[in-house]
């Protein structure tokens, strides 16, 4: 049974840890953070969702961050899903939606019995399958079979509530050759769009206020608008190669610091 918003959210996390207020040199640098990585994702085609909740995470605890990652990303996936609106798979969205509640609904038990120091970690090696994941596509396993959506919504629902990005994973498990170009962002977009609505869903209904982050939220779903229209032309300037590296070790960097310093050393003692 889920626990009401009087009991604990996460284990040594509290709900008025959640609310606590943020800097406005945070904010700013969240903000810039969100515009950034809507546009990286202009550039590379994947990974800003993901640089951006590791950055999350380095101001605001799991409970806070997760959530409000979801918000940001729901402002994105609505936008693309409006963009792609005639290039949506729907025998794929039907399987994959059945059983993402029952999904959403196991994550958040998970999530509020788990240390957050552990969940650190777990964000911190899915960083990282992410990485490897993008660099062996070439070895992905053949097509799944159209049954093989309904677990799959399921298993993407409570691993959302975990550790808030699993679009590259699904960008790997999705490649059909049923589906164009424009069907694959298109679905992956509806994908994105009812899990992080079902996610922000799942944590006002123990509690979360979101208004506590009204404004962060506001700009920095007003950065990613931004970002996903004009980052391509932003970020032009720039030898995408070498971009791409440094965004790499920026990920590594990111992943490693909430695997060691965050998780490990939290968990374990110095």
């Amino acid at each position: 049974m889920l626990r009401p918003a009087s009991r604990q959210l996460c284990t040594n996390l509290s709900i008025n840890s959640i609310t606590y207020k943020i800097p406005w040199t945070d904010i700013a640098l969240l903000v810039g953070t969100a515009l950034f990585t809507l546009a990286l994702t202009s550039v590379a085609g994947a990974g800003g969702g993901t640089i951006l909740i590791a950055l999350m995470l380095l101001f605001m605890p799991p409970a806070a961050a997760i959530p409000a990652h979801g918000v940001v990303q729901l402002a994105s996936n609505t936008w693309r899903l409006w963009l792609f609106r005639r290039h949506l798979a729907w025998p794929l969205i039907i399987r994959f939606s059945l059983l993402m509640p029952f999904g959403v609904a196991l994550g958040l038990w998970l999530f509020q019995e788990m240390p957050k120091e552990l969940v650190q970690v777990l964000i911190g090696f899915f960083v990282l399958l992410t990485l490897f994941l993008r660099h062996l596509k070439r070895f992905a396993p053949k097509e799944s079979p159209l049954w093989a959506f309904v677990p799959l919504g399921f298993v993407t629902g409570a691993l959302n509530m975990i550790v808030g990005v699993i679009a590259p994973v699904l960008g790997v498990l999705i490649i059909r050759k049923d589906l164009k170009k424009e069907d694959i962002v298109g679905t992956l977009g509806f994908f994105g769009f009812i899990g992080n609505l079902l996610k922000i869903t799942a944590f006002t209904m123990i509690g979360l206020s979101f208004a506590e982050y009204g404004l962060l939220l506001l700009l920095m779903t007003a950065a990613v608008i931004i970002g996903t229209s004009v980052g391509k032309r932003v970020l032009s300037g720039f030898d995408e190669k070498t971009f791409l590296i440094v965004f790499n070790i920026m990920l590594i960097a990111l992943a490693l610091k909430l695997i060691v310093i965050d998780g490990l050393r939290a968990l374990f003692g110095d």
